[in-house]
This record gives C-alpha cells, structure tokens and sequence, in this order.
C-alpha cells in the first residue's frame, strides 16, 4: 500500500549575499532580527542557543513548537545561511523569512521554498 501525505510542513533555505559586513559582525542585531521576525509570525520560542567564532562567524539555533530555525555567518563572503522548518502550515515563516531579509539587505539571494511530504511504501 503506498502512502502519500497531504503537506506536514514548510521550508525556507536561503544564503543571502552581499550583506553588510558590519551587520553580519553584529551578533545583538542578528539575534534581535530573528526573534522579532519570529514574533510577528506568531511561532513560540521555547529556547535559543548562539555561538561567536573566533575570529569571525556567528550561529545561532531558535528551538520552536512547531520545529526550528537557524542562521550562520560567513562574514569573509559577505554572507548569511538562513534555514527554518515549520510542521505548522503551508507557507508558515515567510514574514520571519521576509522580515530577515528586509533587515539584512543583500545585494543576492539564493532560496528554496518547499512543502514537505511524507511518502510510504508500506
């Protein structure tokens, strides 16, 4: 019997480029960007964990109900990686996504933007 869901989630990943090099360095920004971002789109922080590289590099991981989300600077690029899974519903984290980037301003964006299905062969 085969099985195939209808959407159980969504994910956004995405590098920007061409970020400001001061922005990228700015680790209270960063963090600030992504909460905020999180807020308007109505996800529930449960915890987040940051780490600054020394010498330079930033990632931080925000746990949510309903999955994660996680960015990591390239500041020697001028780039960001952002990537956020949702198990809540189609389209769910576009506004953090939209709001990440409108804050980040990149000259370049690279994203994929897909539903996630489960398959079975059960």
């Amino acid at each position: 019997m085969k099985f195939v869901s209808s959407s159980i989630g969504h994910e956004i990943s995405a590098v920007l480029y061409g970020v400001n090099k001061k922005l990228i360095n700015d680790t209270n920004f960063l963090k600030n960007v992504v909460i905020e971002g999180l807020k308007k789109d109505k996800f529930t922080i449960l915890k987040d964990v940051d780490y600054k590289f020394s010498p330079q590099g930033y990632t931080l991981t925000v746990l949510l109900s309903e999955s994660h989300v996680a960015i990591h600077t390239y500041p020697e690029h001028g780039s960001v990686y952002f990537g956020l899974y949702s198990c809540k519903c189609k389209d769910h984290g576009k506004i953090v996504y939209g709001h990440f980037v409108k804050k980040l301003k990149p000259k370049n964006i690279s994203v994929d933007m897909k539903d996630i299905i489960v398959k079975s062969t059960l």
